[in-house]
């Protein structure tokens, strides 16, 4: 089932740095996404053609969308993170450079004021606080406020790409940076700091950038759409609209929570307002982290990979970091049956399911993902093509934490592709994979 010979292989196409170079993909870097090299492979392998739909049930920054869009394809995608989905859909705005350029100048004008922000005193955005750490210095916080307040009165054309450039300008200054889950402050960070004419500059190159894709990759005539929303819920819904070819990448089962990795964006964005409002998104998104008191799952069969490594799990409890990490495994196959089952529904006769998932371990079992999910799969009406791996990562600390000594041990993950059909493959689309 697992084929350690993928053609696709070690070619760097399950993670995002060439993004950061990309003309529309650069306007604001995620480093949770893939290369848009994978879904032009899947696009080729599987001979979508212009005019039909690609569907992204998880587009996270937009690579697939975007990928999608500028291929000629007709997109349709969700994304429950209110900033990512803002983000997904800025990066296929069709507005005119020059009217984007007029529009841009008055909002660099409007930075030079100092507006005081609401998120001063509130949480880590600014100093004074009982942490005694700040996110932003306050005068870099009042300007981009400034400049966000400025947006009202912006063209409506623009003014998303032009929300998009501030928010990367003003996180730019952050005084953290954002590292695997959490942001860290460097050990001189409070001589360091940027100033208001930093936020400017950064703003300023921003929007040369966008401005520039804009000129040299217009996204014009196409028909793209970015839903904000809950996949598992959205999925329930009746649609016309099937699906050729679906390219997503699920949360992985790492116990990261990714609406709290983007907490910035989306209080400095207006996106949330208190944590109440927050928390809500959390407990909207697929059950792969331990952040939330989200709702206990009920089914539990998922096929005999899934309770071979459940049973582990449980036999190490003792070990586990956190004793609900069974509960998680089980209520993240759970949203992922799910999954299926409402992408089946989506997809025509002839479409094509690819899913980038990752491996996982705690306390040293193996949670083989990608396998589970090829089996839950083919349980949900899919037929398996292929289960190829994109490349092996190192081992993380998670693995082994409170294991002891003569137990410890280092298991190796790994991302792969898992590709589906919806109906039989011929054995000829079969060989184009191997």
């Amino acid at each position: 089932m697992l084929n350690l010979n993928f053609h696709l292989r070690d070619k760097g196409l399950s993670n995002a740095l060439e993004l950061e170079a990309l003309p529309r993909h650069r306007w604001y870097f995620v480093k949770e996404g893939f290369s848009p090299k994978l879904v032009d492979q899947a696009i080729a392998i599987d001979g979508v053609q212009k005019g039909e739909i690609l569907f992204d049930p998880f587009s996270g920054s937009g690579t697939a969308p975007l990928t999608g869009a500028i291929g000629g394809l007709k997109v349709r995608a969700s994304e429950i993170n209110p900033f990512l989905g803002f983000l997904s859909a800025t990066k296929l705005s069709p507005a005119k450079p020059a009217t984007f350029k007029s529009e841009f100048d008055k909002l660099l004008k409007a930075t030079q004021r100092s507006v005081p922000s609401r998120l001063e005193g509130y949480s880590t955005f600014a100093e004074p606080n009982r942490w005694n750490r700040w996110l932003f210095p306050t005068d870099v916080l009042r300007s981009f406020e400034a400049g966000r307040q400025a947006l009202y009165r912006a063209d409506p054309e623009c003014r998303n790409l032009l929300k998009l450039a501030l928010l990367g300008a003003v996180m730019d200054c952050c005084n953290a940076t954002r590292d695997g889950k959490c942001l860290r402050y460097a050990k001189n960070w409070k001589d360091q700091q940027s100033k208001p004419e930093d936020l400017r500059k950064r703003l300023e190159e921003r929007a040369e950038a966008i401005a520039s894709d804009l000129e040299e990759t217009p996204l014009t005539g196409t028909a793209s759409r970015i839903t904000q929303g809950d996949a598992r819920t959205l999925l329930k819904r009746r649609s016309r609209e099937k699906f050729r070819l679906c390219i997503t990448s699920p949360p992985y089962l790492n116990s990261f929570d990714y609406s709290d990795v983007y907490r910035p964006e989306l209080f400095l964005g207006g996106f949330v307002r208190s944590n109440k409002s927050l928390m809500k998104i959390r407990l909207q998104t697929v059950r792969s982290h331990l952040q939330a008191s989200w709702e206990d799952p009920i089914r539990e069969d998922f096929g005999t990979l899934y309770s071979d490594c459940i049973s582990l799990l449980q036999g190490r409890a003792e070990n586990l970091w956190n004793p609900r990490i069974p509960t998680m495994v089980q209520a993240y196959f759970e949203d992922m049956e799910q999954i299926f089952k409402g992408l089946r529904r989506r997809a025509l006769e002839n479409a094509s399911l690819w899913l980038v998932a990752s491996t996982s371990a705690y306390a040293g079992v193996e949670v083989p993902v990608d396998l589970i999910l090829a089996e839950l799969g083919q349980r949900s009406g899919w037929f398996l093509r292929e289960v190829g791996v994109l490349r092996y990562l190192r081992s993380s600390s998670q693995h082994v934490k409170h294991v002891e000594d003569e137990k410890r041990k280092s298991v190796p993950l790994r991302e792969s592709v898992v590709i589906f059909d919806a109906s039989k493959p011929s054995q000829s689309k079969r060989s184009h994979t191997k």
